[in-house]
């Protein structure tokens, strides 16, 4: 009996050969970096902390809103070049570590952005957390802590914290 006659059954083939009997070549294809947007932002973020808000209708607060925040920044004895104001409905889709890769932050305080969407675990309004070793706050809208002064009294309690104050 020849060699070029033999037949052999496709199940006792299969029974022989765990692997490929030619090793196939797995190539890698390298995963597409992200292309972030440039973030632009209102102040000179000179302490490096870093607020998100969420504004759809303005490019970032009305004007009572802004005053407010003025006001909660100088009772922590900050003031606007300190900051880094971002308004994150500018950049949809782009989560915390994206912001943290262009700007600078030692602190993050987010107001009304839901903490999935910034790629953060489920958060307490004013409680700080962290991310990455960066102390972070969850707060409520500012214009509804304008109208709430519980809710003010409660950001007040979370920043001190954040601050250290």
């Amino acid at each position: 009996m020849s060699l070029e006659r033999l037949q052999l059954d496709p199940f006792l083939l299969a029974q022989m050969y765990h692997q490929p009997i030619i090793p196939e070549e797995i190539i890698v294809v390298p995963a597409e970096a992200k292309v972030l947007p440039e973030i632009k932002y209102l102040g000179e973020n000179q302490k490096n902390i870093l607020l998100l808000i969420q504004n759809e209708s303005e490019a970032y607060l009305s004007e009572e809103t802004f005053n407010l925040l003025a006001n909660i920044l100088n009772a922590c004895k900050l003031g606007m070049q300190d900051v880094a104001l971002v308004n994150a409905a500018n950049y949809s889709g782009l989560r915390l570590q994206d912001y943290l890769q262009q700007i600078p932050a030692r602190q993050v305080i987010y107001f009304a952005i839901d903490p999935a969407k910034l790629g953060l675990p489920p958060a307490q309004p004013y409680q700080t957390g962290s991310f990455t070793g960066i102390p972070v706050l969850y707060s409520d809208d500012l214009q509804l802590i304008a109208t709430d002064k519980a809710l003010k009294g409660r950001l007040w309690m979370g920043l001190k914290q954040l601050f250290g104050i």
